[in-house]
């Protein structure tokens, strides 16, 4: 006799809002086909736990207790000025074409869409869900799906707002785009949200993504960006999460890369309780390249989860994975990197490295490197390593006068910068290593 799984609380309230929700939901019958199957896909297993092998460090089941209600399809009232305030001075100075959404719904008038003209499409993903372009269905839920994922399935079931973006061929924009993402509703909530963007054949982008709070209640985020380079696209990318010390942040990057293009990306986790980023970067064409690196700082009892899977699905590909985490209190840091190289993909090159500093006895740090090669002529390795401050270096600087707490700061942002430093695009490069400084208390 077969035997249901018991749900948590929070399962049961997950279902119980998708029943009711669905028929409000956004979206023409396609997309409302493509709610009921991301919800099948998973209804099957529930919240992912301790013993799936990719959550076994993030056991939502034991971290989320409840599951809050979807914000409001409208969202609150909230100023230009409260939007830099959340964002902070650094970055809300980087001289960007700013998009902006305030719990899911695009908020136009808060954005500057000037100089995109025919260049740049921009829709709020609300409305072209009901009416879409001929390119959206094209790539909403196929750009790299994961579909076995908890995380893009509960966002495509519960999905009610976002962006598109799609950047003509040869086209590249001068300053970066940078949406915005901004929780301010009054109460507890659930925001699913997910930006899709097309890089056109040639074309060049510099894309930001920051999540931040506006509002300091509790807040449950599923954030899905899939992106698509056309070949010999040029995509500089880079994510800030620094939402609340209520919030729980479940984000997926879905990449997939055309031939000869290039993709660089990058991630500075420091806001949540519960962060965990998956990045799914696959090479769709040969002669391609992907570079991805990132920051975690995390202290008090955050709990942050970086899991990658780099997929070589074609010959003649580089990747390149450098994560650093910096952890204070009881914080715990989790980072695992797979990467894969298919039978086919000759000549494959791909390397991995994960770096943590502790700061304290208490904190824990977990890695997993993975390496799953089916393909012979290859160069791929991966590293790991988690230590304590130099007493050595702390002993040099501090001989010059510098104090013991500053001598501190000095080199763990050495360390974080390491990362930093990859990101190209010099003002994002400056306005992230001052966050860093801000969160080190060396401003």
């Amino acid at each position: 006799m077969a035997v249901e799984a018991l749900r948590t609380r929070a399962e049961q309230a997950i279902a119980e809002q998708f029943s009711a929700a669905l028929d409000a939901l956004p979206g023409n019958a396609a997309v409302k086909s493509a709610r009921q199957q991301a919800w099948a896909s998973y209804a099957a297993a529930g919240l992912p736990h301790r013993r799936v092998e990719e959550w076994k460090y993030t056991d939502l089941r034991a971290l989320l207790a409840e599951a809050y209600p979807p914000a409001p399809v409208v969202g609150e009232a909230v100023t230009p000025q409260a939007i830099d305030k959340a964002l902070g001075a650094a970055m809300a100075g980087i001289d960007c074409q700013r998009l902006v959404i305030v719990d899911g719904k695009f908020r136009p008038e808060l954005s500057d869409m000037s100089g995109f003209a025919d260049r740049v499409e921009v829709l709020a993903l609300t409305d072209a869900l009901n009416a879409p372009p001929s390119w959206l269905p094209k790539l909403l839920g196929k750009v790299n799906p994961q579909e076995s994922d908890p995380v893009a399935a509960l966002n495509m079931a519960f999905l009610s707002g976002g962006i598109a973006l799609r950047v003509a061929d040869k086209v590249s924009l001068t300053k970066p785009v940078h949406i915005v993402h901004v929780h301010a509703a009054n109460a507890p909530a659930s925001l699913a949200t997910r930006s899709v963007v097309s890089v056109g054949e040639g074309a060049s982008l510099t894309l930001v993504e920051s999540f931040v709070s506006a509002s300091g209640k509790p807040l449950q985020r599923t954030a899905v960006t899939e992106l698509s380079l056309g070949k010999d696209a040029g995509v500089e990318h880079v994510k800030f999460q620094n939402e609340s010390s209520g919030a729980a942040h479940l984000g997926n990057w879905m990449v997939e890369i055309g031939e000869e293009a290039r993709y660089r990306g990058f991630q500075l986790s420091a806001g949540s309780a519960l962060a965990r980023s998956q990045i799914f970067v696959r090479f769709a064409g040969e002669g391609a390249l992907s570079h991805v690196s990132g920051t975690v700082l995390a202290r008090g009892k955050q709990h942050s989860d970086t899991t990658m899977v780099i997929d070589h699905a074609v010959p003649g590909c580089e990747s390149r994975e450098h994560t650093k985490a910096v952890l204070d209190g009881d914080a715990r840091v989790v980072i695992q990197c797979k990467a894969i190289v298919r039978p086919d993909a000759q000549k494959s090159d791909g390397h991995q490295m994960a770096q943590a500093l502790l700061l304290s006895e208490a904190a824990e740090f977990d890695s997993k490197p993975e390496l799953e090669i089916y393909a012979d002529d290859v160069a791929c390795g991966h590293g790991s390593t988690a230590g304590q401050i130099d007493e050595d270096l702390l002993f040099y600087l501090r001989a010059r006068g510098i104090s013991e707490t500053e001598a501190r700061a000095l080199l763990v942002l050495a360390f974080a910068s390491e990362a930093i430093d990859r990101v190209e695009h010099e003002a994002i490069r400056g306005a992230l290593a001052e966050v860093t400084a801000g969160w080190l208390g060396t401003e």
